[in-house]
C-alpha cells in the first residue's frame, strides 16, 4: 500500500525558492530502476559472492584483487550495472528541476550513469562511472564507447597499446576519488538547499559533505528507512522516492 506524503505549506515554498539546490544521491534512486544495491539483504555484495567465489564481499571492488583477477567485476558489469535499464522517476525528476534552473550540483555516489541519461548535466560521480576507463598497465585514456563491447560481453577490455586490462573509472576500494569531487568537497560551494535521496549515509567522505551541509543550509533527507541522521535535517521523508518524486512533482508543475 502506497504510504500517505504529507508536504508542508513551508516546505513547498521552499521547494519553490529554491535556486541553488545541492542533491546528494545514493543507491536507493536507482533500485527501482532495476539495480540493486550493494549492502542490503540479497545486495550486490551477496550476489557477487554467491555468482564468483570472491574471498570477501568488497573484493569485487578492490583494487589489488581486481588487478589479480578481473573476471568478477567485468561479468558483474556485464550482468547487474549494464543492463538495459531507465532511469527512475525521481531521475527524471530531477532532471526537470534542472532544467527549471533549480539545481547546482547533482553529486551521486551511483555508478550507473542514469542521473545523465535522464538528462541531468550538473552531476558530479563521486565514485566514478563506465564513463571513461584507463589501462592499468600503461595508463592509456579510453572513452566507454572504446571498451564497451567487450564489457557488456562480461570480458575484460584490452589496450590497443600494450594488452593491458583497461579498467572503467569506477573508484574501487584502494582508489582516490575523482579530482571533480574533491574539488567541490574542499571549495563548498553556496547552495541554498541541501536535498539528500536515497542514501543512508554512512559511506564517505560523501556522507561526511552532505552532513556538513545539513545544519547550515535548510535541508531534506528522503529515504526508505531511518537513518542515524534524521536528526540533523529539518525535513525528513521515509518512503518510496518516486512517489514522493511524483507528488512533488505534480505540486511544483515544473
Amino acid at each position: 500500500m502506497k504510504k500517505e506524503i504529507i508536504f508542508e505549506p513551508h516546505f513547498i515554498d521552499l521547494m519553490k525558492s529554491s535556486t541553488r539546490i545541492l542533491v546528494v544521491t545514493g543507491a536507493g534512486i536507482s533500485t527501482s530502476a532495476g539495480i540493486i544495491d550493494f549492502r542490503s539483504p540479497g545486495g550486490l555484495y551477496d550476489v557477487a559472492v554467491q555468482r564468483y567465489d570472491l574471498p570477501y564481499p568488497e573484493a569485487i571492488f578492490d583494487i589489488n584483487y581486481f588487478k589479480r583477477n578481473p573476471e568478477p567485476f567485468f561479468r558483474l558489469s556485464a550482468e547487474l550495472l549494464l543492463a538495459d535499464i531507465e532511469p527512475s522517476l525521481c531521475h527524471r525528476f530531477l532532471a526537470a528541476l534542472e532544467k527549471n534552473g533549480q539545481i547546482l550540483h547533482v553529486i551521486t555516489q551511483n555508478i550507473d550513469m542514469l542521473h545523465e541519461k535522464a538528462g541531468s548535466r550538473n552531476v558530479i560521480e563521486g565514485h566514478g562511472s563506465y564513463r571513461s576507463g584507463h589501462c592499468i598497465s600503461c595508463g592509456e585514456a579510453y572513452g566507454f564507447e572504446d571498451f564497451s563491447d567487450p564489457l557488456l560481453r562480461g570480458e575484460a577490455p584490452r589496450c590497443s597499446v600494450c594488452d593491458g586490462v583497461i579498467k572503467p573509472d569506477v573508484v574501487f576500494f584502494g582508489e582516490l576519488l575523482p579530482d571533480e569531487f574533491m574539488k567541490i568537497y574542499h571549495q563548498k560551494p553556496k547552495a541554498d538547499l541541501l536535498l539528500v535521496l536515497g542514501t543512508s549515509l554512512t559511506v564517505h567522505p560523501i556522507a561526511g559533505f552532505a552532513l556538513d551541509y545539513a545544519p547550515r543550509i535548510p535541508s531534506v533527507l528522503v529515504t526508505r528507512d531511518p537513518t542515524s541522521y534524521d536528526r540533523d535535517f529539518d525535513y525528513v521523508f521515509h518512503c518510496a522516492l518516486d512517489d514522493f518524486s511524483q507528488e512533488l512533482w505534480e505540486v511544483l508543475d515544473v
